[in-house]
């Protein structure tokens, strides 16, 4: 019997050791998430979520424009904005603040007079662009479409 061949009965056990490994590691982080009773739900139903939010003055906005427009993330979500066609003269911006976190989270609401979007079979009423900031500097953002068939996730003071 050669030295290979005494070797491959142990590599395919060590083979199949990591493979029943990887789906028990597996089961067990399911099994974990599964167990939460809020797993995938929001945290703030949108009712307590627009107690926090606040329309920025005039201020607070032109500081906001300069933060978006000097930063790599900032111009990222502009330009999510312009591929869909939510950059427009048409469309209303307003701005909001959360004041739960102090300011470091803002909202940058697009609202059009049509629907609009990549497609005509996927148009929005309105986008939202939330910005987490560092410091001055945007640290990530997440956008949000708004239309009959999505509602939005916060609830925003008019």
């Amino acid at each position: 019997m050669s030295l290979a061949d005494k070797i491959q009965p142990i590599t395919l056990a060590g083979i199949r050791i990591a493979r029943y490994t990887g789906v028990g590691l597996m089961l067990a982080i399911s099994s974990c998430l599964g167990a939460s009773p809020n797993f995938g739900q929001n945290p703030n139903p949108p009712q307590a979520q627009s107690q926090q939010w606040r329309r920025m003055n005039d201020s607070e906005v032109s500081q906001q424009w300069e933060n978006i427009l000097n930063s790599p993330l900032g111009v990222a979500a502009l330009n999510q904005l312009a591929l869909e066609g939510f950059i427009s003269f048409q469309c209303s911006k307003t701005f909001y603040i959360n004041e739960e976190f102090g300011g470091f989270q803002t909202l940058l609401r697009v609202q059009c007079p049509t629907p609009r979007g990549l497609s005509a079979a996927l148009a929005y009423d309105e986008m939202r662009v939330i910005f987490n900031r560092f410091e001055m500097s945007i640290d990530n953002f997440e956008i949000q479409r708004v239309s009959e068939e999505r509602p939005p996730e916060i609830t925003l003071p008019e």
